[in-house]
């Protein structure tokens, strides 16, 4: 009888490790699928995210906070590109997403225009020449900045900042050799800056540009807060994750957002899931928060008009970046909560979940950090391992293992417990 019990708890064991997995591989594909627009800005494509996890918390069992709703509404001012997106040089057309970016804050420009090409041959001539980059416009060229080969680091970086403020003159391209990553504009400049990877730059004499961004002021977004009532409900233990992501650039190029952070947002349902059959002794709060990539606005949103007293929290659980924790995963706030982070460390010593847990210093990088500002406990906790798409159109599902993930979240589950 012994055997067969002990048989059984295996199993079940092991099929709900493959339940856990299952349904987060579920989620992030779904997330990360076509039809949300990359969870960001164009069509609304945030919005009807959160509109998917409002439906899957339904599901599961989550209620609002009491006198609540799921949602928490807010506007941010954010720059997109909803439709033209066009750049040939010659005769070669180039690849949005693959060949080339634009900057976030790019204008728009359409028109054909010769190339000038600045480069280390020639900087010191043109750029000393007053009104360079108006001159060069107006004679019917637009600036190429090409210095792939600079080894003077602070040289290239006052060149860059050159070529960003020229983007109030005219149409500018720069040509980069380092992993380009996308990201979301705040502000708007006049014309477009065109980043292209220099192995896909052949030079040439002239650009055509049909580029079409729309800046949106107080865009409507929300937050999505969920709840499980514990034993001791004055208490809380808050899990969070942004929802949000790049959006696309124009009608062909969408950036999915598997590992950044439709991973994170399928950990934290798959802790819902847990959680609504397994009553935990503190409350479980769960922030879903958009606003992330455009500079963590969500969070500030919600520390600034929180729904719960932040002095009731115990502790904050963001977790951001859960594709592959292969080699384990950081904790950044190690270093300020050192309990707590030798807590994780010796679960995982005695468990065997993860091949290290490595702590980080204070950093303003995701959503813990406007609570940590307020005085709240907070990790910030991101996977380490061989999944290295991030801001880019390669961040897909199908890329994305979920490695160690059950690991991940029964770590979570027994720091949560302890």
């Amino acid at each position: 009888m012994i055997l067969r019990i002990s048989i059984f708890l295996i199993l079940f064991s092991s099929s709900y490790s493959f339940a856990q997995k299952d349904y987060a591989l579920t989620i992030m594909d779904s997330l990360c699928s076509e039809r949300y627009d990359g969870r960001g800005y164009v069509n609304n494509g945030d919005v009807r995210a959160a509109d998917f996890i409002v439906r899957e918390l339904k599901d599961i069992g989550l209620v609002p906070l009491e006198g609540r709703e799921f949602e928490q509404h807010y506007t941010l001012n954010v720059n997109t590109f909803p439709g033209r997106m066009l750049v040939v040089i010659d005769q070669d057309t180039l690849k949005p997403g693959g060949n080339y970016l634009v900057n976030s804050m790019s204008g728009s420009a359409k028109g054909s225009w010769r190339i000038k090409e600045i480069n280390p041959a020639n900087v010191e001539e043109i750029l000393s020449q007053p009104n360079a980059i108006k001159t060069i416009n107006e004679n019917g060229a637009i600036p190429v900045f090409n210095f792939v080969d600079l080894k003077d680091k602070e040289l290239l970086s006052k060149l860059k900042d050159y070529a960003l403020q020229s983007m109030q003159i005219s149409p500018v391209v720069w040509i980069e050799k380092n992993k380009q990553m996308f990201s979301v504009g705040r502000a708007e400049a006049k014309f477009p800056m065109i980043t292209i990877n220099a192995e896909d730059f052949k030079g040439g004499s002239s650009i055509e540009l049909d580029i079409e961004n729309n800046y949106v002021k107080k865009h409507k977004t929300k937050n999505i807060i969920a709840y499980i009532p514990g034993k001791r409900k004055r208490k809380q233990i808050v899990f969070s994750a942004h929802y949000d992501h790049l959006g696309r650039m124009g009608s062909d190029a969408y950036f999915p957002g598997a590992n950044d952070n439709a991973s994170g947002v399928a950990m934290l349902l798959s802790l819902a899931k847990y959680y609504a059959e397994n009553p935990p002794k503190y409350s479980i709060v769960f922030c879903f928060f958009s606003g992330e990539e455009a500079g963590l606005v969500g969070s500030r949103y919600f520390v600034n008009n929180p729904w719960l007293k932040l002095k009731r929290i115990k502790f904050v659980l963001n977790v951001d970046i859960m594709g592959g924790a292969s080699k384990g995963i950081t904790l950044v706030n190690g270093t300020v909560h050192k309990r707590a982070f030798n807590r994780f460390v010796k679960i995982n010593e005695e468990k065997q979940y993860l091949p290290l847990i490595k702590k980080r210093g204070p950093t303003a990088n995701s959503d813990h950090f406007f609570f940590s500002q307020m005085g709240v406990p907070a990790f910030f906790i991101y996977s380490m391992g061989t999944v290295s798409n991030y801001h880019d159109i390669y961040d897909t599902a199908a890329n994305t293992p979920l490695n160690r993930f059950n690991e991940v979240q029964n770590l979570l589950i027994d720091f949560v417990g302890n």
